[in-house]
């Protein structure tokens, strides 16, 4: 059997309402709730002017690789926080701006970024050290459903 944890995704950007469907469709196939053992994610009932907050139990390693694909390939920036699995992988937080290549972080199982002594001890200046702390800290802006193209042709 493969090693599950937990996960919590928080994703935020606009997202063309065609898309919209298939986006759901991997929601569901990851068992997405809207809180922890809540209900499941439901796409017409989205936060209005925050951003989406997705949460999934006894995932395969704590991943949700169509869904990080997803929000890499329309351009949605999001947190995600896995849970680790005791001997076997530690937690992890995986950071998206919308654009360039995702962070990954080392976390607590409390869903804060852990840096480590000797990553810390690599950099000789401490603006840099603060630099980089800061850009672990990214806000998610609110998660939108846009009009889409085939909406424009109505």
């Amino acid at each position: 059997m493969d090693d599950r944890a937990p996960v919590h995704i928080t994703i935020g950007g606009a997202l063309p309402r065609e898309n919209l469907a298939l986006f759901a469709a991997h929601a569901a196939d990851y068992d997405l709730r809207t809180e922890w053992d809540g209900e499941p994610f439901d796409p017409a009932a989205l936060p209005g002017g925050e951003p989406l907050e997705l949460y999934g139990t006894e995932l395969n390693g704590g991943q949700i690789p169509e869904i990080d694909a997803f929000c890499a390939e329309h351009g949605l920036p999001f947190r995600r926080w896995s849970g680790g699995c005791l001997g076997a992988f530690l937690p992890e937080i995986v950071l998206f701006d919308g654009r360039g290549p995702m962070r990954d972080y080392t976390a607590s199982e409390d869903e804060f970024v852990l840096f480590t002594t000797s990553w810390i001890n690599s950099f000789t200046r401490l603006r840099d050290l603060k630099r980089e702390m800061a850009r672990a800290e990214m806000t998610i802006p609110a998660f939108e459903v846009t009009r889409g193209a085939s909406d424009d042709r109505s």
